[in-house]
């Protein structure tokens, strides 16, 4: 249903954006989610805009990553699109957040726009709490909050377990906590308060509550480094624990499981408005090596490779390749390594390092895609089985 806001820009659409042509409106996004306004200008970008009744703050950064992160999941993939976000006000602080992302945020007075009406209908009245619940909400704003479980009621009330779990119904029903996976509730403050009470999505706020130890790395690190420029709906977590994997609001939560020699290197980033323990840079790019279904296959991975390669620390990286003590992993290394350098892709590898990658190679030859057709050509050096054409490995890169 569009609102009222949205009904006054639609109507001044033409006036408004008359390069563009109007390809669909409320798109249906994946993973579910609903755009807007959807465009494509003379140059073949395609437009999105969404529009919103209030301010742009940082309240709405998880909702505007996530439909960036939905637009550039869409298959096939788009070449060049733009995200539009437009409300009655933008914060300084989220416009510096999407510097570097196709994202615009602007606000109705400079799309011409003035008192737009609001559509109150959808704005879900506010709950009255009750003492008990009351209290709890000001201990967890105080206490700063992420997530909450049972216990926590427990012991901030010196309860039963089964009163601490009605009490989290009862906040869940009145939009204070939002249940991420089983006893596990992300806590909604009142910085995201009434009266749309639109709670965080940022996967990455919740990430440290699933499983300890852990770290982000595979598609998640390398998207966050800008190795890749897709930002996919999973976020890869590894750590040396089993378990299963994650359906979120924000998203999907893959785990990986490491054995506990393979985990190291990795270090507190910060994304968007959380701190995070994310795979350093060359990490990334060897944890990619060692599991590479997990980046989006070996196309994706030389396309990663060939991005991140001119940013790493050599050194470091051979060091972590030879420290997660795979045989098949220096394989892949290498080759995709040698084979950008012969196209001019990338610098070639100093050959002391280049060296020792070859005296890491085992005695059993691999075929660079296991997936793939099992014919191709042998390299003897790195005991590959290249089972992929040259201008399919080239196929993610762009050629400058």
């Amino acid at each position: 249903m569009i609102s009222m806001s949205e009904a006054i820009i639609s109507r001044q659409i033409p006036n408004l954006f008359p390069e563009y042509s109007l390809i669909d409106v409320n798109k249906l996004l994946p993973g579910n989610l609903l755009v807007d306004f959807h465009f494509r200008d003379q140059s073949e970008t395609d437009i999105f805009i969404e529009i919103s009744n209030h301010e742009i703050d940082r309240t709405r950064l998880s909702q505007i990553v996530n439909l960036y992160a939905s637009i550039s999941n869409i298959e096939p993939p788009l070449e060049k699109f733009k995200l539009m976000f437009i409300g009655p006000a933008v914060a300084k602080s989220v416009q510096n957040q999407v510097r570097s992302l196709p994202i615009k945020l602007v606000t109705y007075e400079e799309i011409g726009i003035s008192s737009p009406q609001f559509d109150q209908a959808r704005f879900p009245k506010k709950q009255q709490l009750s003492q008990k619940e009351a209290f709890l909400v000001a201990k967890w704003e105080s206490q700063q909050k992420v997530t909450v479980r049972a216990s926590n009621v427990q012991e901030e009330l010196g309860c039963t377990r089964n009163y601490a779990h009605f009490l989290l119904h009862s906040l869940e029903r009145n939009h204070w906590v939002e249940r991420v996976t089983r006893g596990l509730y992300q806590f909604i403050p009142l910085s995201y308060g009434y009266p749309d009470r639109i709670p965080p999505t940022d996967p990455f706020i919740i990430v440290s509550s699933l499983v300890t130890p852990h770290y982000c790395s595979y598609y998640t690190s390398n998207s966050h480094y800008g190795f890749t420029t897709q930002m996919p709906f999973t976020l890869f977590i590894a750590t040396p624990k089993k378990k299963p994997e994650i359906e979120w609001v924000g998203g999907t939560f893959k785990f990986v499981t490491l054995s506990k020699h393979k985990f190291f290197g990795y270090k507190q980033e910060r994304v968007f408005d959380t701190e995070v323990l994310m795979a350093e840079p060359e990490k990334s790019i060897v944890d990619s090596f060692d599991k590479p279904k997990y980046t989006g296959g070996i196309e994706q991975l030389a396309r990663i490779t060939w991005r991140a390669l001119p940013n790493l620390d050599k050194e470091k990286l051979i060091d972590y390749a030879q420290r997660m003590n795979s045989h098949s992993l220096v394989q892949r290394m290498g080759f995709i390594i040698d084979f950008l350098s012969v196209e001019g892709l990338v610098e070639p590898f100093p050959l002391h390092l280049r060296k020792q990658l070859i005296q890491r190679v085992g005695k059993t030859p691999i075929y660079l895609d296991s997936r793939k057709e099992k014919i191709g050509q042998f390299s003897k050096e790195w005991l590959i089985i290249n089972n992929i054409p040259k201008d399919q490995m080239l196929s993610e890169i762009e050629i400058r």
